[in-house]
């Protein structure tokens, strides 16, 4: 009996159609990985470097949360860049 309900979850598991068992997942790749760290390193120092505006530190810190912001923008440009070839 073939379903066409479009909220049907097939090829998960505990999914009772057999011929999507053998389905391929999809997990997360190492380029997903790094994307994502780097997101997620981008916006950690650019909220520390907001925090550090309004606080009183140092010239030091915003030094160093502005230039791994600089990093992180320079390599999600990069990968994004070299993606597209």
């Amino acid at each position: 009996m073939t379903t066409t309900d479009p909220y049907r979850l097939d090829g998960f598991p505990g999914s009772t159609d057999p011929a999507r068992q053998d389905a391929p997942r999809e997990g997360i790749t190492r380029d997903r990985f790094v994307r994502t760290a780097l997101w997620l390193v981008l916006v950690i120092s650019t909220v520390g470097n907001m925090v550090a505006s309004y606080s009183a530190a140092s010239t030091g810190v915003h030094l160093v949360c502005g230039g791994v912001t600089a990093v992180c923008v320079t390599a999600l440009v990069v990968r994004h860049l070299r993606g597209r070839r």
